[in-house]
Formats: structure tokens, C-alpha cells, sequence
């Protein structure tokens, strides 16, 4: 399972939601499709995440998981086991090494090492899928290499 935390202010943090898998679909965040994932539980709005009409710095996703893109059935690429992923403003992160920037206007991701974007993926419990080394090098997405500074993103 993953757990879905807001952070905050001066260390303030919030439990928003605990699942085996979250999608992210442009600056929205979502369960579903299930009943509960009729509304994204947190959205990016004016350089926040907004949780319970309250605006926080970032999001964490705490727990082993794996970032996967491309349809959950057929994916394009699966990410290696993560410890932990979080955003931070507009700024995605694999334990704590910066990997993508939110481009509000194109509402997609882009990857900071290549050019690549994408609009959605999904995080997801590592016990729910096969490592990306057991998947063929051609279908694995590479979160790895010399990254920029993160404060260079924008």
C-alpha cells in the first residue's frame, strides 16, 4: 500500500488517502476509477496542491512503489523500485532525485534528462507488478542519470 501525504508550512503534513495505486492525470490526482475516484483527491492549482480547500507546497507518496506509464495493462515503461516519490511545487521527484516538471499550460509532464512528456501515469504499490529489470530494457523507463538542479526546472 501507498500512502498519500499533503505537506504543508512549517512542517505540517496530512494524510489524504492510502491505496495500492494512484493515477496522475495532468496537476490532478485520483484513486479511481473507483467509486472514490469520481473527484481527484488533490489538484494543482496556482503553484499549490490543493487538499480539503486548503493549499500545501507538495504531495508525498510514502511506501515501495513504482512509477508506471502508459496504460496500466500494456505499459509503455515501469520504473524500478522507488522508495518514495513526492512533488514539490511543480517538480517530481524519485527519492529525492528531480525526474519531471509539471508544465501547467500543456497540463503534461516533461522529463528534465530527455525529451519525453506525457500527460498521465501512475504510482503504484511495488507488490502489484514485476521489477522493470524482469520487463524487456526497451519497456523500461529510465529515472536514472545526471539530473540538473532542481531550482533550474522552471
Amino acid at each position: 500500500m501507498i500512502r498519500l501525504t499533503v505537506i504543508g508550512d512549517e512542517g505540517r503534513a496530512a494524510v489524504v488517502a492510502t491505496a495500492p495505486h494512484f493515477r496522475i492525470t495532468g496537476g490532478a490526482l485520483w484513486i479511481g476509477p473507483s467509486v472514490d475516484g469520481s473527484m481527484p483527491l488533490v489538484r494543482y492549482v496556482s503553484g499549490r496542491w490543493q487538499y480539503a480547500d486548503i493549499l500545501w507546497l507538495g504531495v508525498r507518496f510514502e511506501g515501495k512503489c513504482r512509477v508506471v506509464f502508459g496504460l496500466p495493462r500494456d505499459p509503455a515503461g515501469v520504473s524500478d523500485e522507488l522508495s518514495g516519490l513526492s512533488i514539490y511545487d511543480n517538480i517530481l521527484s524519485a527519492s529525492g532525485i528531480p525526474f519531471a516538471v509539471y508544465e501547467v499550460e500543456r497540463e503534461t509532464w516533461r522529463g528534465v534528462t530527455m525529451n519525453t512528456w506525457w500527460h498521465a501515469f501512475r504510482v503504484e504499490s511495488a507488490a502489484q507488478r514485476p521489477s522493470a529489470a524482469s520487463e524487456s530494457s526497451s519497456q523500461s523507463a529510465q529515472l536514472h542519470g545526471p539530473l540538473p538542479d532542481p531550482h533550474n526546472l522552471q
